[in-house]
């Protein structure tokens, strides 16, 4: 997976997306496909799974304060999410894509 660097305030992010992140994505009720019906509470969502993997210090609220602390520094999030969900997507694909592993099935 991919990492993207942010500075926000100071302090250095590294932002990625990670199997135990998208868990929490989707626990929390993200849905790809239902993107455009709840693009505010998917943006959150997105922005603030980012910073699971390496900064564990970071919670949700602190998240969306970062976000906004980002938008007021004049930095667009559309580049932020958009990698979120490239990556979102990649993962899935790798996830979906059977076809790169033969499997041997035997039965006893």
């Amino acid at each position: 997976m991919r990492k993207l660097e942010l500075n926000i305030n100071n302090k250095n992010y590294s932002l990625m997306l990670t199997r135990e992140s998208i868990k929490w994505l989707e626990a929390n009720g993200f849905n790809a496909a239902d993107f455009d019906k709840k693009p505010i509470t998917f943006y959150d969502l997105i922005w603030t799974s980012l910073f699971l993997a390496n900064h564990k210090d970071v919670n949700p609220n602190l998240a969306i304060k970062l976000l906004e602390t980002y938008q007021a520094s004049g930095k667009n999030i559309t580049s932020v999410i958009k990698f979120a969900i490239e990556e979102y997507q990649a993962f899935m694909s790798a996830l979906a894509n059977t076809d790169t592993e033969q499997l041997t099935i035997t039965e006893i």
